[in-house]
């Protein structure tokens, strides 16, 4: 058998294209396979990936010129944002509750919050807690404390709300009545 590139005998089959080639036409591999050219991806993966390409651009610009969710029956809807158009929150108030030591005590029982239909502040409501056997400050702040505020400053407050001083040396006892901010 003869070389692929010259006349001279074929001492090797490529690996790779199963070409054969002598001894000064490849090593292992033939000279074909190792120049640099053989090593890039066929016109067809190109051509695969533009295609790919302009697909996903044709999409990107059909999904930004028509977003999904809906259709407008071919108009472009736009909306202006007015101050008069911007809904304004219902400002809730909450109802005094007692609890007694026979309630439960969880953080829904204490109140239900409700909208306020005329919408204007009032006075913040005040609840009341009846200390039970083997309560004490920072179990109650904890149960009680409002969203955003830590329960060792509600503490503080509820301490201080009812007199009692330094939350350390505050003393609490079954059947007291605490208000808690």
């Amino acid at each position: 058998m003869e070389c692929y590139a010259c006349s001279n005998e074929a001492a090797r089959q490529c690996r790779r294209c199963a070409r054969v080639y002598c001894e000064l036409h490849g090593g292992d591999l033939c000279a074909e396979c190792l120049s640099p050219a053989s090593s890039l991806p066929s016109f067809n993966l190109y051509r695969g990936s533009l295609l790919a390409l302009l697909i996903g651009t044709a999409v990107a610009i059909w999904l930004l010129v028509r977003p999904p969710g809906g259709d407008s029956g071919g108009q472009v809807i736009i909306s202006e944002v007015t101050p008069t158009s911007i809904v304004t929150a219902v400002v809730s108030t909450e109802t005094p509750v007692s609890l007694t030591p026979q309630a439960t005590r969880t953080p829904g029982a204490r109140t239900t919050p409700t909208p306020d239909a005329t919408a204007t502040p009032a006075a913040p409501a005040v609840t009341e807690y009846v200390v039970q056997s083997g309560d004490n400050l920072y179990g109650i702040a904890e149960l009680f404390a409002p969203p955003g505020i830590a329960f060792p400053d509600y503490a503080v407050d509820i301490a201080e709300a009812n007199g009692l001083g330094d939350i350390s040396t505050a003393i609490i006892n079954p059947g007291d009545v605490l208000v808690l901010p």
